[in-house]
């Protein structure tokens, strides 16, 4: 499945199409995950405008970091916004997604566009989030270019420990 991006005449929307990364910057590149990374269930979701993707289309050239989130969740809203703020100061190099449960497919957007961070946020079944364990909204998983997870962080983690971590994989 490829990255429905722009097509079919989508409207800009906050945490849709539109916010989706462009190419990884020229000169970039990534340090190998640790030997004890274990593979990134791969997923399929909807971001809030509708456009299907697919896990390891995002991850195929970049890290990716996951934030599963909750709209009603005041905390989750501040990861969210640090993790955002994080992956920003990396210019391009990093893709985020905010993730939300299927039950939230009705208020995903508006939680998009309240937040308005340009980053995608995307509506996944239960499913996705059984596969990387999130319970419970919070949960931050940072996955290297290629699909292994390299660092999950369950109750959520500071803008600078994503950093660090960030810093890890980014050779250049």
């Amino acid at each position: 499945m490829l990255l429905l991006a722009a097509c079919g005449g989508n409207d800009e929307v906050a945490g849709g199409a539109d916010d989706l990364p462009g190419p990884v910057p020229t000169g970039v590149e990534f340090a190998k995950p640790p030997a004890s990374a274990l593979p990134a269930p791969d997923f399929t979701a909807e971001l809030v405008d509708g456009t299907a993707i697919r896990g390891s289309e995002l991850w195929r050239e970049r890290p990716v970091l996951l934030v599963f989130t909750a709209s009603y969740c005041d905390r989750c809203r501040e990861i969210h916004k640090a993790a955002a703020a994080a992956v920003d100061e990396r210019d391009g190099a990093v893709a985020l997604v905010g993730m939300l449960g299927e039950d939230e497919a009705a208020t995903g957007a508006e939680y998009a566009t309240e937040l308005d961070l340009g980053h995608p946020v995307a509506v996944a079944d239960e499913r996705v989030w059984l596969n990387y364990a999130a319970r419970e909204p919070g949960l931050v998983v940072l996955v290297a270019p290629g699909g292994e997870v390299v660092r999950g962080w369950p109750a959520g983690a500071s803008g600078a420990a994503i950093g660090a971590a960030l810093d890890e994989l980014i050779e250049s």
